[in-house]
C-alpha cells in the first residue's frame, strides 16, 4: 500500500503538471493547457519538467522518462487514464522489502557474534530436537558433510591440544608447566592414501577402510583426504604407522600431518569423529534439519542458549573459536527487544524499542567486520539472547513495526538508548562531543522515580581513587581534591579535575562518568573536607580547602596542609574544624547510562501515560521521521 500511495502522489502530480508545465516531445515543445488536445503521438518518450524560481535563480527539475502511446488524447481523457492506472496499482501486492526498504535496505539475515575474542570457545556441543546437518559453505553454496538425525549432542572443538577427563575436555599448551592428568588429544594426524577428487569418492574409500577396524575419518583441507588419530607429537604418529596401519592396510601410503591453526573437529554424539575441516575456501556451517519446528539449535545442552537460524564456526587470530549465529533480521530483533527493555514494558514502549533497535542495527552493520559478523550479542552492540529470551509480547511489537526505522532528512538516524535519564536526557555534544540536531536534551518527566538507579550514590576513599588513577597510568600522588569545574545545562558534569600532591588530571564529557565507572554523568561531589562559602553575590558554594589558596601575612599561598584538620573562622567569629584533605568522596547522582537518545524507563512511562510509539520516538529524537 505504501508504494501505491507514492505512485498515486506521483500520477496526481503529473496531472497537475499537464495543466501548467512544459512538455518536451520529439524535440518539439508544446504548452499544455486544460482541455487542449494533443497531436497524435505513438510510442514516444515524454520528459516532464517543472520549473522552480527562488530569488534570481531558476531551476528546472526533470522527472523520470516514461513511454506512453497517445492518439488525440485530451486532458480529461489523460486524467481518466491516470486514475485507471492508479486503480490497477492499488490492487497489486508489493512486498515490504520492495516498498519500505528501497532506499535503506534491510538485510534478510544478520550475522551475530555469540562468542568471540575473550569469550571465544575452545570446544562446545550443539544439538537440535530433530537433528542437524553439518557441512561447509563456499560462495554461499552449502554442501552437507554429516547429518545427525537424533537430538544427541554433536561436539565441535579446535584441532588443538586437549586433556580428556570424565568426558570433559580442557585445552592446554604443551609448554604449560603443569598439565593435568588424563587422556591427551593432539593436532597431529596420519593421512591414509592420497587426496580424493570429491566427497563421494573419499567417503567410499573411507567406508572400505573402516571395515578393517581402523577408526579413520574424513578431512577437508581444500581437498578430500582420509585421516587417522589425534597425536600430541609426530614420533608417536610414526610409531603407529609402523605398528598399526601398515600391517592392516598394506599398499597404502601414510603421511604425518602437522598442526595448523585453522582446523576444526566435529564428533558424533557417540564420540566417533565425523570429520575435520581446515580450509582457506570453505567455512563450517551447522543447520538444524528442516523438520525442526521451531527452526532452532541449542548450545551445550543449555535451554538458555537456544537460537534461531544457523551457526557458523570460524577460527581467527585473536578470536579462536568464533561462533556466529546467522539469523533472519526480524527474528534477531525477537531476541533483542525483551533483553533490552523487558517483556512487560507495554505495547507502545516495546514498539518504540523495536524501531530503535532496528535502526541501530542498520547503522552498525560493519561494527565487527574484522571477524566477519555484523553485531555482537552483548551491550557492546545490543543485548541478544536468541530464542531463549523471546516473549510473545515482544515478538508482536517487532511484527507490528516490521521494516520501520527512524530517519532524519531522508537518511538513517543515529540511534542511542539507555536505561534511565533521571529526569532529563543529554545533548550528544555534552557526552561525545558531536552536535547532532536530533540528539538534544529533552525533559523526561514520565520516568518512574523509583526505577533502578534513578537515584544513586557511591563513596570512594582517597586511597581507592589513588589506586584507580595509578591503574590508569597516572601517578597524581595523594589525593587533595576532586572538583566539578563545568556542567551542562541539564546538570551533568562535563569537566572534572582530580588533584593530587604531585599533579592533577582533567576529564571531560563522557570521561567524567567512565573514569570511575559511575552509573551516569549527572552527579555532585561532596567530601568530609568540604565547607560552604558565601560569595559576593550572596550565593553559597561548596569547596575543598586542600585545593585552594589562602591569604597570609606574607601574601597568597597554596594551602599545603596534607593531613590533620583545619580550623576555619566563619561569620560572626564562628569556628569550624574540617579535615585538611578529604579521606573520602561521596558522589550523589541521577540516572543510569549515557543519557543520549531514548530513555527506556521514560519510554515505559510515556506508554503508560497513553503515548503511541511514534510519539515516544519523536520526543526523544526530535525532527526524525518513522519510515
Amino acid at each position: 500500500m505504501l508504494a501505491c500511495k507514492r505512485l498515486k502522489r506521483f500520477f496526481n502530480s503529473c496531472i497537475n503538471y499537464i495543466s501548467v508545465n512544459t512538455y518536451k516531445i520529439n524535440e518539439n515543445t508544446y504548452k499544455t493547457e486544460i482541455g487542449e488536445t494533443k497531436s497524435e503521438i505513438s510510442e514516444t518518450k515524454i520528459e516532464i519538467n517543472k520549473t522552480r524560481t527562488k530569488g534570481n535563480k531558476t531551476r528546472t527539475e526533470v522527472s523520470k522518462i516514461y513511454k506512453y502511446k497517445f492518439k488525440s488524447v485530451g486532458f480529461k481523457q489523460l486524467k481518466l487514464i491516470s486514475f485507471i492506472i492508479i486503480f490497477l496499482l492499488q490492487n497489486i501486492t508489493f512486498t515490504d522489502n520492495l516498498i519500505s526498504n528501497a532506499e535503506i535496505p534491510i538485510p534478510d539475515k544478520l550475522r551475530i557474534g555469540l562468542y568471540y575474542e575473550t569469550t571465544a570457545l575452545s570446544n562446545f556441543a550443539i544439538s537440535a530436537q530433530n537433528g542437524l546437518t553439518i557441512g561447509s559453505v563456499n560462495n554461499n553454496i552449502f554442501s552437507p558433510i554429516y547429518i545427525e538425525n537424533s537430538s544427541g549432542q554433536v561436539a565441535v572443538r579446535k584441532d588443538s591440544y586437549f586433556n580428556s577427563n570424565n568426558n570433559k575436555l580442557t585445552e592446554y599448551k604443551p609448554t604449560d608447566k603443569s598439565i593435568p592428568a588424563g587422556d591427551k588429544l593432539g593436532p597431529v594426524h596420519i593421512q591414509i592414501g592420497n587426496s580424493y577428487q570429491d566427497f563421494s569418492s573419499a567417503n567410499d574409500a573411507l567406508t572400505s577402510i573402516k571395515t578393517t577396524g581402523i577408526a579413520a575419518y574424513l578431512a577437508f583441507v581444500d581437498s578430500w583426504q582420509i585421516w587417522f588419530g589425534f597425536y600430541v607429537d609426530q614420533s608417536t604418529a610414526q610409531t603407529d604407522i609402523s605398528s598399526i596401519l601398515t600391517p592392516i592396510l598394506p599398499g597404502y601410503t601414510f603421511n604425518v600431518v602437522s598442526q595448523t591453526t585453522n582446523r576444526i573437529v566435529v564428533s558424533k554424539p557417540t564420540g566417533e569423529t565425523a570429520f575435520i575441516i581446515g580450509s582457506d575456501t570453505n567455512i563450517l556451517r551447522i543447520k538444524p534439519n528442516e523438520t525442526n519446528s521451531p527452526y532452532i539449535f541449542k548450545l551445550n545442552n543449555n535451554d538458555n542458549l537456544r537460537y534461531r537460524g544457523e551457526l557458523e564456526v570460524r577460527r581467527f587470530t585473536g578470536s579462536d573459536m568464533t561462533l556466529i549465529n546467522i539469523v533472519p533480521t526480524e527474528q534477531y530483533l525477537y531476541g533483542v527487544v525483551p533483553a533490552e527493555i523487558g517483556s512487560g514494558a507495554g505495547p507502545e514502549a516495546l514498539k518504540a524499542q523495536a524501531v530503535a533497535a532496528r535502526t541501530y542495527l542498520l547503522n552498525n552493520q560493519d561494527k565487527h567486520k574484522k571477524y566477519d559478523f555484523q553485531l555482537c550479542s552483548t551491550t557492546n552492540c545490543q543485548v541478544y539472547k536468541g530464542f531463549s529470551g523471546e516473549y510473545s509480547s515482544t515478538n508482536k511489537a517487532v511484527d507490528d513495526t516490521a521494516g520501520k526505522k527512524l530517519t532524519y532528512n531522508g537518511k538513517l538516524a543515529e540511534i542511542f538508548y539507555f536505561s534511565s535519564s533521571g529526569g532529563m536526557t543529554e545533548d550528544a555534544k555534552n557526552v561525545w562531543g558531536t552536535d547532532i540536531p536530533y540528539l538534544k536534551s529533552v525533559e523526561d518527566k514520565y520516568e518512574n522515580t523509583n526505577s533502578y538507579h534513578y537515584n544513586w550514590e557511591t563513596t570512594l576513599t582517597s586511597s581507592k581513587i589513588k589506586e584507580i588513577m595509578l591503574g590508569r597510568g597516572y601517578d597524581l600522588g595523594d589525593m587533595k581534591g576532586i572538583t566539578v569545574t563545568k556542567t551542562s545545562d541539564a546538570g551533568r558534569v562535563t569537566e572534572l579535575v582530580i588533584s593530587g600532591t604531585k599533579s592533577q588530571r582533567t576529564y571531560k564529557l563522557d570521561g567524567c562518568r567512565t573514569v570511575f565507572g559511575f552509573d551516569s554523568q549527572w552527579y555532585v561531589v561532596t567530601s568530609d573536607a568540604q565547607i560552604s562559602i558565601k560569595k559576593g553575590d550572596n550565593t553559597v558554594t561548596k569547596t575543598m580547602l586542600g585545593t585552594k589558596k589562602v591569604m597570609t601575612a606574607k601574601g597568597v599561598k597554596d594551602l599545603t596542609v596534607t593531613n590533620g584538620s583545619i580550623t576555619v573562622i566563619g561569620a560572626n567569629g564562628v569556628k569550624k574544624t574540617v579535615a585538611a584533605v578529604p579521606t573520602s568522596y561521596k558522589f550523589t547522582g541521577k540516572g543510569w547510562g549515557h543519557a543520549v537518545g531514548m530513555s527506556q524507563e521514560g519510554a515505559i512511562g510515556m506508554a503508560k501515560a497513553g503515548f503511541k510509539y511514534d510519539q515516544i520516538l519523536q520526543h526523544y529524537f526530535q525532527g526524525t521521521v518513522i519510515e
